[in-house]
């Protein structure tokens, strides 16, 4: 099955990171859901980490379709964000699709690809109990050894 296919007749484009994300609508109701176990409406407001999650993802998104050449329309805004001009880059990343100009792609991957940064953001959303020891933990190393 196409990625195409995948996202259905109507699907949603807003910001991602240092891209465009192109989400299912039952993969955008998930987000939405998350951000509101985050907090109730006060601190949906007032957190300001909370409310820039909340404007990132929210505040652009548009719902979109492709039309009859199968080919979807990027609105002016998402074109400058994304740095998206002639080319554009696609990434299927699991649940959703990320849009990508080849420059910022490039330099993305050069500043994020190495292994040691793989690693890092999987053991950053480990839980806490789960974690392996640190440096500053009794000396001794990820490996084992002292």
């Amino acid at each position: 099955m196409s990625i195409r296919s995948l996202l259905g007749v109507r699907f949603y484009i807003t910001k991602g990171v240092g891209c465009l994300c192109v989400f299912t609508e039952d993969w955008k109701n998930a987000l939405e859901r998350l951000l509101e176990s985050m907090g109730n409406p006060l601190q949906q407001l007032l957190n300001p980490d909370l409310s820039r999650l909340n404007r990132h993802f929210f505040s652009g998104m548009v719902e979109a379709g492709a039309d009859k050449q199968n080919r979807v329309q990027l609105a002016p805004e998402h074109r400058r964000y994304a740095g998206i001009e002639e080319e554009v880059v696609i990434c299927g990343c699991g649940q959703y699709v990320e849009l990508w100009s080849p420059e910022a792609l490039d330099k993305y991957r050069s500043e994020n690809d190495g292994i040691g940064e793989l690693v890092s953001s999987g053991e950053a959303l480990l839980p806490p109990a789960v974690r392996p020891a640190g440096e500053g933990d009794a000396g001794v190393s990820h490996s084992g050894s002292a």
